[in-house]
């Protein structure tokens, strides 16, 4: 089955993951676990008793398990901003595009959809619950020399872009950008857990998710009917 390849930064590694079969159930497992789990109770000692190695091996292939959760969310945003380019490719109209990317954001994607090496699906999920936790920590601006958020930062170009073609005289494309991606992710936690922060938890519908995001980024842009395109 055709794939993305997607190689998240070599650093976050001692040894590639993708090199070796036990490597690439280490991706897996780990992945299956940290969301059944969470980062807090997830150790390298539960993971190999899943994958049925020793601790050692797992420390061969990750240094610790921050390093493990920012290797998941780099091959996240990887994957999205690679699938929202792709699917934005036949669309002349940046409208159209900024659409489709907002329905991406929020995890509307088509059966069909070409996955990376782990399914997009529980890797989104761990972004949703455990994601903030691989920048919010005390070390984020050593992180941040070494371009471990580099493709959240290409996700936030693309979408700023997206916007910047739909009107060029829009005002800060990346702070919004990065509200669209936030907001996605965020509201969809808050539909699940804390659901008196929303109205959108009724039914925890993703196309009502889509449709508000839709709107607000047609208001942000001056159209004053999202669906017709009539600009203000």
């Amino acid at each position: 089955m055709p794939r993305y390849h997607l190689e998240p930064d070599p650093s976050l590694h001692l040894r590639d993951p993708a090199s070796s079969a036990l490597g690439e159930r280490i991706l897996s497992e780990g992945l299956a676990l940290m969301n059944e789990l969470g980062l807090e109770a997830f150790t390298f000692r539960k993971l190999a008793e899943r994958v049925e190695c020793t601790e050692a091996t797992i420390y061969k292939y990750f240094p610790n398990k921050q390093r493990l959760l920012q290797y998941y969310f780099q091959l996240y945003w990887m994957w999205l901003d690679t699938h929202c380019q792709q699917e934005g490719r036949s669309l002349a109209d940046p409208w159209e595009r900024v659409q489709g990317d907002i329905r991406s954001l929020c995890g509307l994607w088509a059966e069909d959809a070409l996955a990376a090496q782990l399914d997009p699906v529980p890797l989104r999920a761990l972004v949703i619950v455990e994601g903030s936790k691989s920048f919010l920590h005390r070390n984020v601006d050593e992180d941040n020399k070494l371009k471990l958020f580099q493709p959240y930062k290409d996700l936030c170009a693309h979408i700023a872009a997206e916007l910047k073609a739909c009107d060029s005289r829009c005002k800060h494309p990346r702070s919004f950008a990065t509200t669209l991606i936030e907001m996605a992710h965020s509201l969809e936690f808050a539909m699940e857990h804390l659901p008196a922060l929303t109205e959108l938890n009724a039914g925890r519908d993703r196309n009502k998710l889509a449709g508000f995001l839709t709107e607000l980024a047609g208001r942000y842009l001056g159209y004053g009917n999202t669906e017709g395109r009539t600009q203000k």
